[in-house]
């Protein structure tokens, strides 16, 4: 059980790494591309 413990809590760290990584690779383009849209300059 404490393995399966470890083993889950390491899956949640590797997720929640490539889920902050991700977040921040598509929240960069998506900010600019929201003030760009609201400005009219799409």
């Amino acid at each position: 059980m404490c393995e399966r413990f470890i083993a889950m809590g390491i899956d949640f760290h590797l997720i929640a790494n490539f889920g902050a990584l991700a977040l921040i690779t598509l929240a960069g383009p998506a900010v600019i591309f929201i003030l760009f849209y609201r400005r009219g300059a799409l």
